[in-house]
């Protein structure tokens, strides 16, 4: 929750534009890691550690900042908010231990004391880290080509030209991290010429393929077995295909990491997609044109499943009970227990209630 919260504030206060923010499998890579770096520092709050730890998380956080073009002064910016709000937190949480007044003040100093050496030991490690990426940057060709398709996707380049990939062609988008990066990288090579892909981070990667079927590039990123995640835009033609369908696998990823299915392609989640656009929009959508039925449950999932099948089968009884392997009876009872679930004035035909029935497993 905490980290949620400073998350929340740094991508709002200082890098609204960065992304780091914006693009959601970097997003989740920085989560991670400022996970990892916070259970580091509290654990040695708890062990009593004088020390500084040297952090390999804020490192990685460095490098992807100057890899992405956020500056400097925006992350040491996000660090002193990261503190500021630490800080609150760790009055918050004495308090709500219940130490007595005359120890909790200690236990503040002590807090205090150790946060603010190790923000600044974190700055220092993290503009040493910054600059060092910052020079290599320059010799290396991933990033040389990672910034020229920036480019083309901000639309800041006049001459919409790749001298690796062209841009005139037909593209299949793709943004996958973890196991799926890895398989969907081997299948771009293979398509040499005819793809590019680029690496964010160690387990991120952004891919374009042209003339490819989007079923074979959902079926080459799966071949690889481990943990991973797979947005999959649909076919876009030329430089307005090439931005729009990486926009979708950016969507489609998004719906994929939320929900844990290990690939999304665009096409058959645009609507989750909206939804997580605002989730708490979506929850309300669910919660207006579901009313009781969106509560959980296995009864409640049943009814929610027969509505569903109800409703893609025309709302005829006959050929729902077909589908669902029961009798008509029976579903004419769950119907039945389905509208007392459902707010008074809801319409089974409403196109908002199925909306809801399909944003619902999506914001539980």
């Amino acid at each position: 929750m905490v980290v949620d919260d400073v998350l929340s504030a740094i991508w709002r206060d200082a890098m609204p534009d960065s992304l780091l923010g914006k693009d959601p499998a970097l997003s989740a890579v920085v989560r991670s890691e400022t996970t990892m770096l916070l259970t580091r520092f509290l654990h040695s709050l708890v062990k009593g550690q004088e020390e500084p730890i040297r952090s390999l998380e804020s490192r990685h956080i460095a490098r992807l900042a100057a890899r992405h073009e956020t500056t400097l002064s925006d992350v040491i910016s996000g660090f002193r908010i990261a503190h500021r709000m630490l800080e609150e937190a760790l009055f918050e949480a004495v308090h709500e231990a219940g130490i007595p007044p005359g120890d909790s003040l200690e236990v503040l100093r002590h807090c205090c004391r150790q946060l603010f050496r190790q923000i600044e030991t974190l700055v220092e490690i993290v503009t040493a880290e910054y600059a060092h990426e910052t020079e290599s940057r320059d010799i290396d060709q991933n990033a040389r080509r990672l910034h020229a398709v920036k480019s083309v996707l901000n639309e800041r380049r006049s001459l919409t030209v790749l001298p690796f990939y062209d841009l005139e062609a037909e593209h299949v988008a793709a943004v996958a991290r973890g196991a799926t990066a890895v398989a969907l990288a081997a299948f771009a090579h293979r398509h040499e010429g005819g793809a590019v892909c680029l690496r964010l981070d160690r387990s991120v990667v952004w891919a374009w393929f042209s003339a490819v079927d989007p079923v074979d590039v959902r079926k080459a990123a799966l071949e690889r077995p481990g943990r991973g995640w797979l947005g999959i835009g649909e076919p876009g033609d030329g430089v307005a295909g090439f931005r729009r369908s990486h926009t979708e696998a950016r969507a489609a990823y998004r719906v994929s990491q939320w929900t844990g299915a290990v690939a999304a392609r665009f096409g058959e989640v645009s609507v989750e997609s909206i939804g997580l656009a605002d989730v708490d929009v979506a929850r309300a959508v669910v919660h207006r044109h579901l009313g009781r039925l969106a509560t959980e449950g296995n009864r409640e999932d049943a009814l929610r499943h027969t509505l569903e099948v109800y409703l893609a089968s025309q709302q005829i009884t006959r050929h729902a009970a077909a589908k669902l392997g029961l009798t008509e009876r029976a579903v004419a009872n769950r119907l039945q227990a389905v509208r007392r679930l459902l707010p008074p004035d809801a319409q089974l035909s409403s196109p908002e209630l199925a909306l809801a029935l399909r944003l619902c497993p999506l914001v539980g």
